[in-house]
């Protein structure tokens, strides 16, 4: 390990986190429209359907859910999103696509089994000799995209610039067909649910405009729970989301563990970046880490629940809506199906970026 001046010990190489690039494909739907298409496939009474309204409401109005970005329709291609938030980021950090050695792709959606939907991004950024391909781990695999592109970058010393992308388009993959309350048990998630596409380069020199110098990404997996929350091939999205929501309590230890082997505590971080599967949920694993919610970012009002996409759309939001210091520490993370925890934490360096002006 290295020892970063101020006593900070570092599990990384020196690596920096661009600015992210966003795209958020389709238009915004408000709950009212989301349950409109709940009541064209209810096939019971108007008394009926009334009280599963009255439930989805409900769920909406703990997770502060208000809008999502939804396809008009099937023409939306994956990677075309994945690429029009690629090209926002290398515009927005001052970046070529020259200086990509490697793309990563990291997200659930995909339109093909093969090849690795990061062969069709990099084709449509123009490179024609790279290293791509694809990470699928649920809701943390943006995430885990990064932390490979390190180990990339650690073993290729010849490699100049990652670029890591994710991309969520809902389509097939969300089912309005609910009959009874009792189906929200499973089903409610997928009404959260919204599309994004994200995109990171990370490098070994610091970019001018701002980013995070990486002090360490950690994982851990509980695989015994991975049957709480699937996306059958050919099938919808099903989520147990009690159950999965009763597995957070793994998180905040957890994090104080990673935290100290830096050299951390709660407390110490300035800014949050968590997944958004609703915002209640994140707020209590905050309380619980013993850090005041205020320090968390939060979109899920905005974007919906994003999945692997959600951590780059709140890093996004971050620099849009707040002043980021030289200095500041960065807490990066996401929980997913499987069961899995990933962070990256690390300090922003570079210039000082908030208020729309990042």
């Amino acid at each position: 390990m290295n020892v970063k001046p101020g006593s900070f010990l570092v599990s990384l190489p020196e690596l920096y986190l661009s600015k992210p690039g966003v795209c958020f494909p389709g238009a915004p739907v408000d709950n009212a429209e989301t349950i409109r298409r709940v009541r064209a496939h209810f096939k019971g009474t108007d008394k009926e359907f009334a009280r599963l309204a009255s439930a989805i409401e409900h769920i909406f109005s703990l997770c502060k859910t208000q809008k999502r970005y939804l396809e008009h329709d099937d023409s939306g291609r994956v990677a075309d999103n994945a690429v029009s938030a690629a090209k926002h980021c290398l515009q927005r950090n001052g970046a070529s696509i020259d200086e990509v050695d490697l793309v990563i792709c990291g997200g659930i959606a995909r339109q093909y089994f093969e090849p690795a939907t990061a062969m069709e991004v990099a084709a449509k950024l123009g490179l024609r000799r790279t290293h791509a391909f694809d990470v699928t781990s649920a809701c943390v695999g943006h995430l885990e995209a990064i932390q490979v592109a390190a180990a990339y970058l650690n073993l290729h010393t010849h490699y100049r610039t990652a670029l890591v992308c994710t991309s969520e388009l809902s389509r097939q993959f969300l089912s309005y067909d609910i009959q009874k309350v009792r189906e929200l048990h499973m089903k409610s998630a997928a009404l959260t649910v919204g599309n994004a596409a994200v995109c990171v380069l990370l490098r070994r020199t610091p970019f001018a405009g701002g980013g995070i110098r990486l002090y360490a990404v950690d994982t851990i997996t509980a695989p015994d729970h991975w049957d709480l929350c699937q996306v059958p091939i050919d099938g919808t999205l099903f989520s147990s989301s009690v159950e999965l929501m009763r597995l957070a309590k793994m998180i905040p230890p957890w994090i104080k563990e990673r935290l100290a082997a830096i050299n951390l505590r709660p407390s110490d971080i300035d800014h949050y970046i968590f997944h958004q599967p609703s915002e209640i949920m994140v707020r209590k694993i905050l309380t619980a880490t013993g850090v005041d919610p205020a320090k968390g970012v939060y979109t899920h009002s905005k974007y919906g629940n994003t999945a692997s996409a959600s951590v780059g759309v709140t890093y996004h939001q971050l620099l849009e809506e707040r002043t980021v210091r030289p200095g500041d520490h960065i807490a990066l993370g996401s929980a997913a199906a499987g069961f899995s925890i990933v962070m990256a934490t690390g300090e922003w360096t570079g210039a000082q970026s908030g208020g729309g002006r990042g």
